[in-house]
């Protein structure tokens, strides 16, 4: 339990602006009016961390965390269903994060960045609905903290957008990130800390489920043991899809670091899918289970400071 005082807050923040202010969206102070984006400088600077929920909202999962500070406390998967209500969703999210040990009413702000519309709104709702805060969304328009070299910048997705500026927060260029999720995504950061482009193939389920689709191929799930050379059609769908996919995204990573001019690149991989592709991996290969909320977590940080 935190026991940050507000009142010395409502009083730095009062002497700061003599224009009116406005009631702040992130909720430092709960119901004090404040001046917006000096509110997390003035609850770190009273010896309190802001407490962020972040929402990774993908196809088929939504990937939230709750920082406290710089630091992830906690985070947890649901499923991404748009049959669901928003009120449906403020329920399971207010209980996972009881279940954790979590307050829904320690959240000071919240941030979602989403590659699925039809539940973002809803989704939306919700955290307003149990965190009583209005979450910032990733979009055109809000501050990654890099340049952006596509021919359309807006067209950058939330959650390439938030791997780029979790690696580029912590300083490292160039680098090359790789994101096992619904679709496989590769993406080159520059030495200049620039978002450069990427490529996007299909996921390793999608890819398993096009199989499924011809008439004598059958439904097959994803799963760890894959051998080099199928002795049945499951097993020869499993390599042909897991070890090809890695090679395809190792034959990505290197071509993007050699236009980088940096052959020794780091590679960040991440993802749901990722932990069923490491074993087919370079083992240099950096784990960041997180990235995508830990990049939420920067871009937050980047637009309230």
């Amino acid at each position: 339990m935190r026991t940050t005082s507000f009142a010395p807050i409502r009083d730095a923040i009062s002497t700061s602006y003599s224009r009116p202010l406005s009631l702040c969206q992130h909720k430092c102070a709960k119901n004090i009016d404040c001046a917006g984006k000096l509110c997390y400088y003035l609850l770190k600077g009273k010896g309190g961390d802001l407490m962020l929920f972040a929402v990774d909202i993908g196809n088929t999962e939504v990937h939230c965390a709750v920082f406290e500070g710089d630091n992830m406390r906690h985070s947890f998967r649901v499923g991404a269903d748009e049959r669901r209500t928003s009120h449906e969703y403020a329920l399971t999210f207010s209980n996972m994060l009881s279940m954790l040990g979590c307050k829904s009413d320690e959240i000071d702000g919240a941030i979602i960045g989403s590659v699925a519309p039809s539940v973002t709104d809803r989704i939306r709702e919700a955290v307003v609905l149990f965190a009583k805060t209005e979450p910032l969304t990733v979009g055109p328009g809000i501050k990654t903290g890099f340049p952006i070299k596509l021919d359309d910048p807006s067209q950058l997705g939330a959650d390439l957008a938030a791997n780029a500026a979790a690696v580029i927060s912590e300083g490292v260029s160039p680098a090359v990130i790789i994101d096992f999720g619904t679709a496989t995504t590769v993406s080159l950061i520059g030495k200049g800390c620039e978002f450069l482009g990427c490529s996007i193939m299909p996921g390793v389920q999608m890819s398993l489920d096009a199989l499924n689709s011809t008439e004598l191929l059958p439904g097959v799930w994803a799963e760890n043991k894959v051998d080099l050379l199928g002795k049945n059609t499951v097993s020869a769908m499993l390599s042909g899809v897991i070890r090809g996919s890695a090679a395809a995204v190792h034959a990505a990573a290197e071509s993007f670091a050699k236009k980088a001019g940096a052959k020794n690149a780091p590679l960040y991989v991440t993802g749901g899918f990722a932990p069923l592709m490491l074993p087919y991996m370079d083992e240099k290969c950096i784990h960041r289970p997180h990235l995508t909320l830990e990049g939420l977590a920067a871009i937050y940080r980047k637009n309230t400071k």
